[in-house]
């Protein structure tokens, strides 16, 4: 039996090229489940804009308008996600759970769509409270 470890199959992963990845992803996508990724869009009338955070991975970004907010957070998003995961190889205890979070974003990064569905911010979700 051969045993791998998850560290083992994240570097075979990043190594992998952009198409190579995303016929894995399509090929297997219950071993590569997405996690929740906690996202808000808060409008500050002050400000007159909207704070958006994705505080799973500790991202923030600004907009006037709601859809501005949702497409930088999304480019906030994949730029900490890059970070963690190129720069983070041996993470401190407390980085762990958002190195996580940032692979699951990272492998993702080449599709938009897929970032966005992950953070939470399709087009027919709307959140009010």
């Amino acid at each position: 039996m051969l045993e791998v470890s998850v560290e083992q199959v994240a570097q075979a992963v990043h190594s992998m090229d952009a198409t190579a990845r995303q016929n894995l992803l399509a090929l297997t996508p219950e071993l590569f489940e997405s996690p929740g990724l906690v996202s808000t869009i808060t409008y500050h009338p002050e400000e007159k804009g909207y704070l958006a955070r994705c505080v799973s991975i500790d991202a923030i970004a600004w907009g006037q308008t709601l859809a501005e907010a949702g497409d930088a957070l999304i480019d906030a998003v994949i730029e900490t996600a890059e970070t963690l995961v190129e720069d983070c190889p041996n993470p401190s205890k407390e980085l762990r759970k958002r190195l996580s979070y940032a692979q699951a974003v990272y492998w993702r990064r080449e599709s938009r769509n897929d970032v966005k569905r992950l953070l939470g911010l399709t087009d027919n979700v709307l959140h009010l409270s």
